[in-house]
């Protein structure tokens, strides 16, 4: 107040103070006060900030650093996590935790887990090889093993988690066993191990999964999927397992095939609707169905397109079992390419061997087998069938 008062003499007539009762000074300027400062401003040398304007500032700066810190804290101690997992021998159990089980039904559940003791199944064999791979659950009361193949990641998973979609079965020794387990119990995991390699120019896949024999259909769909035109036919027993998918032919007024084909509502697809039937909860949608859809919004949204995944349901409990000539009429109507084209099978053992015959053990190891089955009757025009 002084400092002001002597270089400003002209206000030191207008200059008031007032003294609360709690001794705080507050300094009322004019407005004629205010307009002799901003006529003078010029001839003055430049001021330096007031202090509630350097307090601001300070604060500013204080945050945009706190913040900037706590940032590089957390992506270091995320890299550091990553860093600090050993990989484990493909060959050898670790220990992993059940960290979540979501129910998609009464009986099909997607279990995601954590390493639990530092070490970890290699992600890169694991989610990097343009394959199919699965992992081995051991069942320690009964010191068996059972292999089930990895879901894609989804945007929100932490790159060490794993998640597998496990149907308990009604005799199932592991699956029972898996579905038994409390939320934190520990889980023996070994591998990756390669189910199948995909070769190198596949242009077309058909892919038939009966109930969790989609998960294969996920990891082809997102190592080929760009690459090529993908047509899943997924079969479930009951509605709740695939609840809320929507077919990309039965969902149009027009049946879309492969390519430029227009199947014209072709008696070969079932006429029944799902949505029709299942006004109470046709915009609900379970994770595997969703992370479907997400998959299919990534793809071109033109079905002329090769870069299209084409997604069918079909549900016993509704009377919608996929047929052979739904089959045929795929296989027919794709385009005749110079790369390679594949009919994939996945599911359970009946599932596979109804339409292309049961695989066989030769040498200690499951091995494809003699084609049978439905498939066998079909004329394949060059496909490649394999059994999953």
């Amino acid at each position: 107040m002084l400092v002001i008062a002597r270089r400003y003499p002209a206000l030191r007539s207008r200059l008031r103070l007032q003294v609360s009762p709690n001794s705080t000074t507050r300094i009322r300027f004019s407005q004629t006060a205010r307009a002799y400062e901003k006529d003078n401003s010029s001839h003055e040398d430049p001021r330096k900030p007031t202090g509630s304007y350097t307090g601001v500032l300070s604060i500013f700066v204080l945050s945009a650093a706190i913040g900037w810190g706590v940032h590089s804290f957390n992506d270091a101690r995320k890299s550091s996590s990553n860093d600090s997992l050993k990989r484990a021998d493909p060959a050898d159990f670790v220990k992993y935790t059940l960290a979540k089980r979501e129910n998609i039904s009464s009986t099909l559940s997607i279990f995601t887990l954590k390493p639990a003791e530092g070490l970890a199944i290699d992600a890169e064999q694991l989610y990097g090889p343009r394959a199919i791979t699965s992992v081995q659950f051991k069942q320690p009361q009964l010191q068996i093993a059972r292999s089930y193949t990895v879901l894609p990641r989804i945007a929100s998973q932490p790159p060490e988690d794993l998640r597998f979609l496990i149907r308990k079965e009604e005799k199932g020794e592991v699956s029972g066993y898996l579905h038994r387990l409390a939320i934190g119990s520990k889980i023996e995991l070994r591998g990756p191990s390669v189910e199948y390699v995909l070769p190198e120019g596949v242009t077309d896949v058909v892919f038939l999964a009966g109930g969790t024999g989609i998960a294969p259909a996920l990891q082809v769909a997102e190592k080929v999927g760009k690459d090529g035109i993908m047509h899943i036919l997924w079969a479930s027993r009951k509605r709740e397992d695939c609840r809320g998918g929507k077919s990309d032919a039965r969902s149009a007024s027009t049946s879309l095939g492969w390519g430029s084909l227009r199947w014209n509502n072709s008696p070969t697809i079932p006429a029944i609707d799902l949505d029709a039937i299942e006004v109470c909860c046709r915009n609900v949608s379970d994770d595997i169905v969703h992370q479907l859809d997400s998959m299919r919004a990534l793809e071109s949204t033109n079905f002329d397109s090769k870069k299209t995944l084409l997604v069918e349901y079909y549900v016993d409990e509704y009377g919608l079992f996929i047929r052979s000539v739904d089959v045929a009429k795929l296989l027919e109507a794709a385009p005749r390419n110079q790369g390679t084209r594949l009919l994939l099978v996945s599911g359970p053992e009946g599932f596979v061997s109804h339409w292309a015959g049961p695989k066989e053990w030769s040498g200690g190891r499951e091995v494809q087998g003699p084609l049978g089955g439905a498939l066998a009757t079909l004329d394949l025009h060059g496909w490649q069938v394999v059994k999953l």
